[in-house]
């Protein structure tokens, strides 16, 4: 069978499509890979799609480009993985074929495609929001993608030398971000230091980022790691990371953490549909951007990380707004030091976790047309 697989940006290509395409090239089919026009982009999709072993690898390029492009695509399946549903319906209506979608939430367009998620509670929000029963959930498939990973790290081989706790730090995906959590990060550690100078830290960098970045941080003392997102979290005590699929990340490697997201890193993230084309208006854009963040934080009353998304509840803790590097400095180390909650939230996560094998439920629904039982 020939499946073409559509997803956009680095976490639905690494935490997504990845296991999806493992476990297809397995099933003998012919697999092509379109990486979609995504304003989340890191840069460096391509470089890491193409180490996945697909039969075609096609963008990323301008939505014109991809649009005309997908027109001309024959295929037998649809999987889209993240990104615009219109350029899925697109190619499936010129190859008759049928369009299987995975998302964590309802998207525009998803009543042309059979839909398939992680959790009970996004089934039945996506439902909510169709109107009708519409999506199952097959796992989550962050979970399989994890599972591929079988490397070791030993944080001495790092220049860590062993310590009472280690401490993950997450730069981000994007070059934009990176480049203000590099001065962000330097201060939250010098404040670390004077509060638990015992903890060892070590900075994980996405796979996709060349080493080339690493020589700034190493100078600033953040220790950047070369491993892989499992091997890493399974081998540390506690992160600090931003919102994303690195939270997912951890839930299923049940590593306690704090999710912070502060203002001056949102004003900086990129935004999707009209909103982003606004906020890059020459001058007006940024201001109407931050307005536009401290009116929505005013009335935010949810949750930022996944594990609480899908928990109902704050099980990760979160810092987000006005945060500052002393402030999470200083609840850093203090959750270092409550070991009964750091084994209490270690447990809960990896309940939350939920059942392996999204990727092979998935691919089951490729193959029969229909979805298997979880």
């Amino acid at each position: 069978m020939r499946v073409a697989v559509l997803t956009n940006g680095p976490g639905e290509l690494w935490g997504w499509a990845r296991p999806v395409i493992a476990e297809l090239r397995q099933r003998g089919h012919s697999v092509s890979l379109w990486l979609l026009p995504c304003q989340f982009a890191s840069g460096y999709e391509r470089t890491a799609a193409s180490t996945l072993g697909v039969d075609k690898l096609e963008g990323p390029s301008g939505p014109l480009w991809t649009w005309r492009a997908l027109g001309q695509e024959k295929t037998d399946c649809v999987l889209q993985l993240g990104g615009d549903l219109a350029f899925g319906r697109r190619i499936a209506a010129y190859s008759g074929a049928p369009l299987i979608c995975y998302a964590y939430g309802w998207k525009k367009g998803m009543e042309h495609a059979k839909v398939f998620t992680a959790y009970p509670n996004m089934a039945a929000a996506i439902d909510s929001a169709l109107g009708r029963p519409t999506a199952q959930a097959v796992g989550d498939l962050v979970k399989d993608a994890l599972a591929l990973e079988r490397g070791t790290l030993k944080w001495g081989e790092t220049g860590l030398e062993k310590a009472s706790a280690r401490l993950l730090l997450f730069p981000g995906s994007r070059p934009s971000i990176r480049r203000m959590t590099l001065g962000w990060l330097m201060e939250f550690l010098r404040n670390l230091k004077g509060l638990a100078p015992e903890i060892r830290v070590g900075t994980l960098f996405p796979p996709f980022v060349p080493e080339n970045e690493f020589s700034a941080w190493s100078e600033a003392g953040l220790h950047p790691l070369k491993a892989e997102a499992g091997t890493a979290m399974k081998s540390a005590d506690y992160a600090l990371t931003q919102p994303g699929t690195n939270t997912l990340e951890l839930m299923h490697c049940g590593l306690p953490a704090l999710v912070a997201a502060p203002l001056d890193f949102l004003k900086v993230a990129p935004a999707g549909g009209l909103a982003g084309y606004l906020f890059g208006v020459p001058a007006l854009g940024p201001a109407f951007k931050e307005w536009k963040i401290r009116k929505s934080l005013e009335r935010y009353s949810g949750f930022v990380a996944w594990p609480n998304r899908i928990a109902g509840r704050m099980v990760l803790e979160e810092a987000v707004g006005d945060v500052k590097p002393k402030g999470v400095a200083v609840r850093v180390a203090s959750a270092l030091k409550d070991r009964e909650k750091l084994a209490r939230v270690r447990a809960e996560l990896l309940t939350l976790s939920g059942v392996h094998g999204a990727a092979l439920r998935l691919c089951d629904a490729v193959d029969q047309g229909q979805a298997p039982a979880p």
